[in-house]
This record gives structure tokens, C-alpha cells and sequence, in this order.
């Protein structure tokens, strides 16, 4: 049994010098546990203009050395760009949440679902979505409440989703409604948490936000297949 000291002397190193000398094979599969799952949230530049980006944090393996980069490079995409504005946003179709914010100004959210690749569509596996998008479906009626058919490009997507595995239904409570533009910051990346969570962050937003829906009797009239999971969550900034 190892001594006290030698433990205590183990804990206290901060670097691993011989990680070269492991297999590559090791390496590759160390490399892999730092893909973490991202909320990958879509936003627009100013007027659209400059095509959409992401805020979301890279893959820390993407910034250590030649080797972690081509795993990056092997498993995340660039993604969400367009014949005019190419694509910027690195996307793992395997572990990532994309992210739909109706926050986005209607034009911006239409030119986003028309630039949306039917390819990309069809390798998206969990997708989330702002509470909102339900209220203007007729809220569980099938019925949308927006002539200008807000959710209609959406509804055309998920469409094309056909290999979708997990639906996420948002319901932001700290939302920051400051312009993007006009010299200010744009938001900060979104968390997503359930009411337990929620709680220990601030026992008091969980009241004023009130219940989570039932997303399995909203999302019924989305038509979405049977394997699909479907969960509801909170999301919130730290302004």
C-alpha cells in the first residue's frame, strides 16, 4: 500500500510528461473524453449581413497540439454557412444541442432555416428549441396564433431531421432582451438546468418561472417519430 506521502506527493502534480510515450491509441480515446456535450446556440451578425455564428466554448482539445486538433478535426463539423456567408460554426452532429432562439428577429430566423443545409438537417441528432415557438402554434392546437408563420420554416426543418433523437423544449428565465448591436455585448452562452438545479442557483427563480410543460402533449402535433425524446428544461443567462 502506497504511503501517505507518496499519495500526498502524487496529488500535489499538475503535469504528466510521459503522455507521449502512451499508445496512440490511449491518447486518441484521452483526447475523445474532452468532447463535452455543448448548447451550441445559433446567432445572427448585425442585420444578418455577416451570416451566423455560435458563442459556444471550442473543444479544449482543438488548442493543445497537432494530434488533438486532427481528432477535433475528424469529429466536429463547420457548419451553418451559406453560398455568400461561408460557414463558421464547429459542430459535433454526435453529443451537441443545437439551439433555436426566438429572440432572433423574424427575418434573421427565416434566412437561418434557409440556409440550413438539408444535409445538416438530416445529421442533426438533439435539437432545442425557445418555449415560445409552442404559444405561436396555438400552444398544443396545432393552430398558429402568427400569420407571418413564424415557426413555418422550423416546421419545414424538423421535417428533414430524420435522424433526430432528442427534442428540448427551453423556457428562458433570465433572458437578456438588450439589443445584440448598437455597441453593446451580445448574450452570453445559454445553460440549461432542471427546477433542482434552478433551485440551487436562486431558490426564487424557480417559483417566478413557474412549471415546465408537459412537451410530450405540446409537441403532438409536431408529428415528431416515436423515438424521439422529448424534454423540457429551464435556460438562463448569467447577465
Amino acid at each position: 500500500m502506497a504511503s501517505t506521502a507518496a499519495i500526498a506527493s502524487l496529488a500535489s502534480l499538475d503535469h504528466f510528461t510521459l503522455f507521449d510515450k502512451l499508445p496512440k491509441e490511449l491518447r486518441v480515446m484521452i483526447w475523445h473524453c474532452t468532447f463535452i456535450p455543448r448548447v451550441v446556440e445559433i446567432l445572427a451578425s448585425e442585420y444578418c449581413t455577416g451570416g451566423f455564428y455560435s458563442q459556444a466554448e471550442l473543444p479544449i482539445a482543438l488548442h493543445v497540439n497537432k494530434e488533438s486538433r486532427h481528432e477535433v478535426q475528424r469529429h466536429y463539423s463547420i457548419c451553418f454557412g451559406s453560398f455568400l456567408q461561408p460557414a463558421r460554426t464547429l459542430f459535433n452532429y454526435d453529443i451537441d444541442v443545437l439551439y433555436f432562439d426566438i429572440a432572433l428577429e423574424e427575418d434573421c430566423l427565416h434566412r437561418l432555416f434557409g440556409v440550413l443545409k438539408q444535409e445538416e438537417l438530416a445529421k442533426l441528432k438533439h435539437v432545442a428549441i425557445d418555449e415560445t415557438y409552442l404559444w405561436l402554434e396555438g400552444h398544443g392546437q396545432g393552430q398558429s396564433t402568427d400569420q407571418s408563420s413564424t415557426t413555418a420554416g422550423l416546421r419545414k426543418a424538423m421535417k428533414a431531421m430524420t435522424s433526430l433523437k432528442e427534442m428540448i423544449v427551453v423556457r428562458e428565465i433570465e433572458n437578456d432582451t438588450r439589443p445584440r448591436y448598437q455597441g453593446r455585448e451580445p448574450k452570453v452562452q445559454i445553460k440549461f438546468c432542471d427546477g433542482d438545479e434552478l433551485g440551487q442557483i436562486d431558490e426564487g427563480w424557480v417559483e417566478n418561472a413557474g412549471e415546465l410543460l408537459d412537451v410530450k402533449k405540446e409537441l403532438k402535433w409536431w408529428k415528431l417519430d416515436k423515438s424521439v425524446q422529448m424534454t423540457a428544461v429551464y435556460g438562463w443567462r448569467t447577465l
